[in-house]
């Protein structure tokens, strides 16, 4: 049977963090997000897909938890017009510290949602402070909360190279979390080298977002990255996480479902302002100014050729299990070959894998062999 993943984008937080670079607004009123909601809810139903199946629902931004629990509602209730829920379907929302209560909780299992993401970054008071993110006291109070209600299925989130925060100081916050919540059963650990000296865009969508000079002089020298990123690959590998993808580590049994999907081609509707979707071979997105969006006005649909699939199979295959050797022909075998004889590419159960030094070179080796 064939079955339909479902992105759906809210592009409101309660405050915007420095070093967000996505489709994602703070300020706006009740009523605003209410337009939204209206509009993101029409555009569900005017979608040419029907009765099909939904295998996994991602609500990303943003910061979906802002939603209030009437407007959740209205968004399930229109999905269930539109769309067959699987038994088996995986239902995330995205969220933050401040937007877990008991109530959310209790509401958000009721609908159906079984995973949360929560993204906390570092339990550094310092440098929760300078990013613009919830206090550490925050963290461990929404942590309680899930705690005393139950959730079996609760992924966060850390990133290397934040201001303040000191080499092994993550594996320190992990271990301490690991030790007080065993509902912890998902960890993303990104970098942040790629948000150093990004100079400001004035008259951009990115206009109030500040990239402090010297973040890359507050935090780890770009160079410690990869040392730091073994050691917590190590350490999570030691207390029965598996990395299923470059950043994305789980517990067996606990692979976000949706994220897997995409990076395997799996068809993907999308919803909501910025969404990005992948439908019989076209990858589209919505525009991420609102304008466009309610006017339904710079919808991007790219028919991806055999090639540009080929190319995105390499990427996702490098970021996950490896690229097949049946590929290496149409790869740069000299340029393979050297990677792999210094050390940033090795060869396992017929496949071509990132080792572990490679993984803060991926960009580079991907532009290399392909």
């Amino acid at each position: 049977m064939k079955t339909y993943n479902c992105y759906i984008h809210i592009p409101f937080c309660s405050s915007k963090c420095k070093y967000c670079r996505f489709a994602s607004f703070s300020g706006f009123s009740n009523l605003k997000i209410q337009t939204y909601v209206d509009f993101l809810c029409k555009e569900i139903l005017d979608s040419d897909i029907d009765g099909v199946f939904l295998n996994t629902i991602y609500f990303g931004g943003g910061t979906p938890g802002v939603l209030s629990l009437s407007q959740f509602n209205q968004i399930f209730e229109t999905l269930k017009t539109k769309f067959i829920f699987s038994e088996n379907i995986e239902i995330s929302i995205e969220t933050t510290p401040g937007n877990i209560t008991m109530e959310n909780i209790i509401w958000w299992k009721n609908l159906g949602i079984n995973r949360i993401s929560m993204g906390l970054q570092t339990l550094n008071e310092k440098s929760l402070s300078e990013i613009g993110r919830d206090s550490k006291g925050d963290i461990i109070g929404a942590l309680d909360t899930v705690k005393n209600i139950g959730f079996s299925n609760f992924s966060i989130d850390f990133i290397i190279g934040l201001p303040y925060v000191r080499s092994g100081e993550i594996i320190k916050n992990i271990d301490y979390l690991l030790e007080k919540y065993d509902f912890i059963k998902h960890i993303s650990v990104y970098m942040l080298e790629e948000y150093y000296d990004v100079p400001e865009v004035k008259g951009s969508k990115f206009d109030n977002i500040v990239y402090p000079n010297d973040w890359s002089n507050l935090g780890l020298k770009e160079e410690d990255f990869s040392r730091e990123y073994i050691e917590i690959k190590d350490f999570l590998q030691k207390n029965g996480f598996n990395r299923y993808e470059i950043s994305n580590y789980s517990k067996p049994g606990f692979e976000c479902k949706h994220n897997l999907g995409y990076w395997n081609h799996k068809e993907t509707l999308a919803f909501g302002l910025g969404a990005h979707g992948f439908l019989s071979g076209i990858r589209f997105s919505n525009s991420e100014s609102f304008i466009d969006y309610y006017t339904k006005k710079n919808i991007i649909k790219e028919h991806l050729k055999e090639e540009d699939l080929f190319l995105e199979k390499i990427m996702f295959s490098l970021r996950t299990s490896g690229i097949d050797e049946i590929y290496l022909e149409k790869l740069d075998n000299l340029k393979v070959n050297y990677f792999i004889e210094n050390n940033m590419l090795y060869k396992k159960n017929k496949k071509i894998a990132l080792s572990d030094s490679g993984v803060v070179f991926m960009d580079y080796i991907l532009g290399q062999i392909i």
